[in-house]
């Protein structure tokens, strides 16, 4: 769809081709009640998903009044149309969700977007923080340092701004295009300190360049010979 619309943009239109036609906001109220209880969904797979499949398992995953329905709208993105608001709601604040270990990335419907326009380059992803010195488990540490990730949403502490544990959890919008951050080095009081992550309900992810999903053209990695042969990503990065 990209190509054929670098194509259109070249094209020498005719007068009655360039006249706008105007599309009046006036959807009937079935519609827009429609749209209310809609998600658009795609899955970060390069194979192709099954439709069936895939609506039968979520319905199994997801615990609402009543399965939604998948209607394919190009490959491997589907529209999501629930019983009620509330049933989208749930589904919507408890992503990530995985279908055979594949992203399915969710958006809101917004109906006046062609489909090829959609964004499903981010989702958000709980990160679990590990070998933080207590100082650091914070709100105020948590937003610093998930920052340099990604959009911080939210971190996992109490009434007090503190998280006392074996981790910090933060919520972090991620670029999906990009290799999954592996950890950050602080530096407290002149000491350098690795901060490893994890992942809640990582995905499949390429073990070679560590991204969750690649562009058109693959996976662009250029892999160096190391002498190791250590992988650089694997499912250590997953949270257990």
């Amino acid at each position: 769809m990209e190509v054929l619309e670098e194509k259109w943009k070249k094209l020498r239109l005719r007068e009655e081709e360039v006249v706008d036609i105007v599309i009046e906001d006036n959807a009937p109220e079935v519609l827009r009640y429609k749209e209310q209880r809609s998600l658009v969904g795609r899955m970060a797979s390069s194979r192709t998903i099954s439709r069936e499949a895939l609506e039968a398992t979520m319905a199994k995953i997801w615990r609402i009044s009543k399965a939604a329905k998948f209607m394919e709208v190009s490959l491997n993105m589907f529209v999501l149309v629930f019983e009620n608001q509330e049933d989208k709601q749930r589904v919507w604040a408890g992503r990530p969700w995985l279908f055979d270990n594949n992203l399915l990335v969710l958006r809101e419907f917004e109906g006046h977007i062609p489909l090829h326009r959609i964004d499903f380059d981010y989702e958000s992803f709980w990160i679990r923080m590990h070998n933080l010195p207590l100082s650091c488990m914070t709100k105020e540490r948590g937003i610093q340092i998930g920052s340099t990730v990604g959009k911080v949403e939210k971190v996992d502490v109490q009434d007090d701004g503190c998280g006392w544990g074996c981790y910090l959890r933060v919520c972090i919008y991620v670029n999906l295009s990009q290799p999954l951050a592996r950890g950050r080095t602080l530096k407290i009081k002149g000491e350098s300190v690795w901060v490893p992550f994890s992942y809640e309900k990582m995905p499949r992810i390429c073990f070679s360049c560590g991204c969750i999903a690649h562009g058109t053209t693959g996976c662009c990695s250029v892999l160096e010979e190391l002498e190791s042969k250590e992988e650089q990503y694997g499912v250590w990065m997953r949270a257990s």
